[in-house]
């Protein structure tokens, strides 16, 4: 069928949008598991502690994997079955350090349920960037955040009762993955593998397309990568701040972080609207906001203020993603939205990945390698990303 040729109109059923949003449910791959450190450095008495937190760092290396080979896989299985086939790898390798305890088979499968969350990752963003017309395709962004917090949310609580079991028995949350597989299979249909939205229209994709790339889509990756880097210094280096400047304990830095996850969520929820609001300035204008946060935040002593600023930097961080994002659409070469998230995803990756090493080495460039200055650098390089958004909004003629 020619690429143009209109096809039958489905009449969307909201089912299909919980099925493509629930493949969202699971978007980081550490957090749930995260608590299980202290209590395998004891079981894994002989071995050092930085091996220990590999295991909870790992599934990033193979979540880069996952995503080099998610095209593959997709052309050759089709997305549906493409998302079923990377959601049950990570269900299968993540439950298995509930059943096996030798350490060498527990990084390895730690490994591979990164593989799986690669695999299916790229089409939860694509699914929505090639099915949707604008309006939709960017309340559907928003809540694909929304929902990413909710899951992670859901699987902490889970996570919570069961390693009051046993450290064993925490890796059995990721069964809750079970979710998104079968929405996906009875709710997602098959003849959506190759379906876009055209001017409002439902056409068939030309498969033959080779997928490609062009400088935008490296431009907007590389955005993404710095967007991650800087926003990593509140995760980072709150909590030093916090302590070492006798503001507060960690614990008080802890419970601040755990506002985030409501603030994830309202963001999703409410993105849509504020796209309308400010249109293409978004992205500028709540870079400014998080600009100010951060460097407000490096000079606060005060726990309730902190709290209110770190919120404040959440929040936009929960609007700049789905937005740029968004730009996806705009950048992406013809058949090769895939190809483009799979991009995107890998800067997001080396981003959050670089991070530590990046402050390391910046805080000693500068002479001062402290939590707060940390945090001041990174409001200031907010500000220089505002500008330079300014630059490409007029440049490239963006609409959001």
């Amino acid at each position: 069928m020619s690429p143009s040729t209109p096809v039958h109109e489905d009449k969307r059923s909201p089912m299909l949008a919980l099925g493509i949003l629930s493949i969202s449910f699971l978007m980081s791959v550490s957090n749930a598991v995260s608590g299980t450190i202290p209590l395998m450095e004891k079981y894994f008495s002989d071995v050092s502690r930085a091996n220990v937190e590999l295991l909870i760092v790992i599934p990033t290396g193979g979540v880069l994997l996952g995503t080099v080979i998610s095209g593959l896989v997709s052309n050759l299985l089709g997305k549906k079955y493409t998302v079923i086939a990377g959601l049950s790898i990570s269900l299968v390798f993540g439950i298995i350090p509930a059943f096996i305890f030798n350490y060498p088979a527990i990084l390895i499968s730690r490994a591979m349920f990164g593989v799986g969350m690669g695999i299916f990752t790229p089409l939860s963003v694509s699914y929505i960037t090639d099915l949707f017309p604008e309006e939709t395709r960017n309340r559907l962004l928003g809540w694909r955040n929304s929902v990413g917090a909710i899951g992670d949310s859901i699987m902490l609580f889970i996570a919570g009762f069961l390693i009051n079991i046993s450290w064993h028995t925490t890796y059995l949350v990721f069964l809750f993955l079970l979710v998104p597989i079968l929405l996906v299979m009875f709710f997602v249909p098959k003849h959506y593998d190759n379906i876009v939205s055209e001017d409002g229209k439902e056409v068939e994709e030309d498969v033959k397309i080779k997928p490609t790339t062009n400088f935008g889509v490296i431009q907007l990756a590389f955005i993404f990568l710095l967007v991650c880097l800087f926003y990593s210094a509140i995760s980072l280096k709150l909590a030093s701040y916090v302590v070492n400047n006798h503001i507060g304990s960690a614990a008080a830095a802890t419970r601040i972080f755990g506002f985030l996850v409501l603030c994830s969520i309202f963001s999703g929820l409410i993105f849509e609207k504020i796209a309308k609001w400010f249109g293409k300035y978004t992205v500028t204008i709540f870079y400014i906001i998080t600009a100010i946060s951060m460097i407000v935040m490096s000079f606060t002593t005060s726990i309730p203020v902190l709290l209110v600023l770190v919120l404040a930097a959440g929040f936009c961080n929960g609007i700049i993603n789905p937005a740029l994002t968004a730009r996806m659409v705009h950048y992406s070469p013809k058949g090769s939205m895939n190809f483009t998230t799979s991009i995107i995803i890998i800067g997001i990756n080396i981003g959050f990945l670089i991070a530590p090493y990046f402050f390391q080495f910046f805080g000693e460039m500068i002479g001062n390698a402290g939590p707060a200055n940390m945090i001041l650098w990174s409001g200031i390089f907010y500000v220089l990303l505002a500008v330079y958004d300014l630059v490409v909004v007029k440049k490239d003629k963006l609409t959001i």
